[in-house]
């Protein structure tokens, strides 16, 4: 009986574990968002692109390609749609269909709802 107690808490004890690794690597692609999707948005709204600003786009658009990811994870785990904002953002913003005042919404949206997070956080590391 006890050895079932033990195995119990040895499993949520890893689910706590994934989920807390979950969350790190979320707010590791928070922060790298904070840092590129305002200059993807600065790149993009740029009416003569040079050659470098072409190949930031690029390699920004790479790094979002090749990011898999869900955007339910972080209702779940966090009660926000950043992730959705997030992508919503980065769709908005590569988009030619899109005028200015758009992507600045959809960049506004993912940015507010960051530093609505981040206030969080700073609030829960200094309990």
């Amino acid at each position: 009986m006890r050895f079932n107690s033990y195995h119990n808490n040895a499993i949520k004890l890893e689910s706590i574990q994934q989920i807390n690794d979950g969350l790190i690597v979320m707010k590791h692609f928070f922060e790298l968002n904070h840092k590129l999707l305002p200059i993807y948005f600065e790149l993009n709204i740029k009416k003569s692109k040079t050659f470098n600003d072409k190949s930031d786009i690029a390699k920004i658009n790479m790094v979002f390609d090749n990011y898999n990811f869900d955007v339910t994870a972080s209702r779940i785990l966090l009660g926000s749609d950043i992730l959705d904002y997030i992508q919503h953002a980065y769709f908005v913003i590569q988009s030619d269909q899109t005028v200015l005042h758009e992507k600045q919404e959809a960049l506004n949206l993912f940015l507010n709802e960051y530093w609505k997070l981040k206030k969080i956080w700073k609030r829960i590391e200094a309990n």
